[in-house]
């Protein structure tokens, strides 16, 4: 099936072949801890070329909320705890940073971990 370059979050059961779309313009999504949002990153107006911007998708409501951080994150999005969101942000010479920005939308981000990428829970 061709998507048209769309991206799309699905909910598939093997066993009986079937697929649904959760939710449009959702690209590398991570599950919550809980189990209950997911982060991901979707393209400005629906175009990569615009840039990407991190949100949480309430699975229960189908509410997004738009992240604090208004660069654009090309990066998978990492659940550090419950409430919070990492990811890495390039400088622009081949090194990166992780950030973290809270999961409600509130606050603002943070530079978590400077020269470093590919943020991740442990434990």
């Amino acid at each position: 099936m061709s998507t048209a370059g769309r991206r799309y979050l699905v909910q598939g059961d093997i066993a009986a072949k079937t697929v649904r779309t959760v939710a449009r313009n959702v690209e590398c999504p991570a599950l919550s801890p809980d189990g209950k949002r997911i982060a991901f990153k979707s393209a400005v107006d629906d175009d990569p070329a615009r840039g990407w911007r991190l949100s949480v998708l309430d699975l229960a409501s189908g509410n997004r909320i738009p992240l604090a951080e208004t660069r654009s994150v090309d990066d998978q999005a990492a659940w550090l705890t419950g409430d919070t969101i990492g990811y890495a942000l390039p400088r622009g010479t081949g090194d990166a940073d992780v950030w973290a920005v809270p999961a409600d939308g509130s606050g603002a981000p943070r530079l978590l971990v400077p020269h470093a990428e590919s943020p991740a829970a442990l434990g």
